[in-house]
């Protein structure tokens, strides 16, 4: 987690340098005002649940000199459906760049299966996820000498999630869990609505990456460990209403 906001920073310099850049090629009247712009999204995405790996982390049988366990438990990414989602943005004008806001429901689908001969849990676990995501970025605009707001943007923010879980599980004896239906982190994004329709509105795409804090935990996937977390990739359509001035 710490890398990944390493990481993120330094990529935030560099796409602020290249939109400093941007700014001085971008063709715009200086008395035009630009006002708040709408945009409603529609697409799929995977992830959910981000789960433990290192099966060593976890403490076992003590007592009769059991560590670890003796069959792989199943990966729980790799067990994830692909899901939908949806949600409606408001872009506000900041300076050459924007602010987004956004309200969004996104629907995941996973389904953890455990066979683990030493600590005796075997089964399947379903859960089905439903999240209202809450995200604002800044949006920088690259490629602005035909668009205004960019032929490209490119995203950089926090998500604050809401999610509401309908569990299912089916086995001889499964781990106890627990759920926090708050989670947050952050999101890197990319999108671009370069097509004009008749009506003066735009068509485009957006793709959308997330890592945040832990939602879900059991006995694979514990606080201390470094790995469980919440993560997703989505990307989809976006409909932009023709903006009045």
């Amino acid at each position: 987690m710490q890398l990944l906001k390493k990481i993120l920073i330094i990529f935030l310099c560099i796409t602020g340098v290249m939109g400093c850049v941007s700014i001085k090629t971008q063709v715009q009247n200086d008395k035009e005002k630009r006002k708040p712009e709408y945009r409603v999204q529609l697409g799929i995405n995977h992830g959910g649940i981000v789960e433990n790996t290192n099966l060593t982390e976890i403490e076992t049988d003590n007592i009769n000199g059991l560590t670890g366990a003796t069959e792989s438990v199943d990966a729980f990414t790799g067990a994830t459906k692909a899901g939908v989602n949806a949600g409606a943005h408001m872009l506000i004008p900041l300076k050459t760049n924007n602010i987004e806001l956004g309200v969004d429901y996104m629907l995941n689908n996973q389904t953890f299966s455990y066979c683990d001969s030493i600590n005796m849990y075997y089964g399947n676990r379903k859960i089905l996820t439903s999240q209202f995501l809450f995200p604002i970025t800044y949006n920088i605009g690259l490629f602005k000498k035909k668009y205004n707001e960019g032929l490209l943007q490119i995203k950089l923010g926090y998500v604050f999630q809401y999610n509401l879980f309908n569990i299912t599980s089916n086995g001889s004896h499964l781990p106890q869990y627990s759920v926090n239906n708050f989670s947050n982190g952050i999101t890197l994004g990319f999108t671009s609505t370069p097509f004009e329709l008749k009506n003066g509105s735009k068509f485009g795409f957006y793709v959308d990456m997330y890592r945040g804090s832990q939602a879900y935990e059991d006995f694979y996937n514990l606080k201390t460990f470094e790995m469980p977390a919440t993560s997703f990739f989505k990307g989809g359509i976006i409909y932009h209403f023709k903006t009045k001035y």
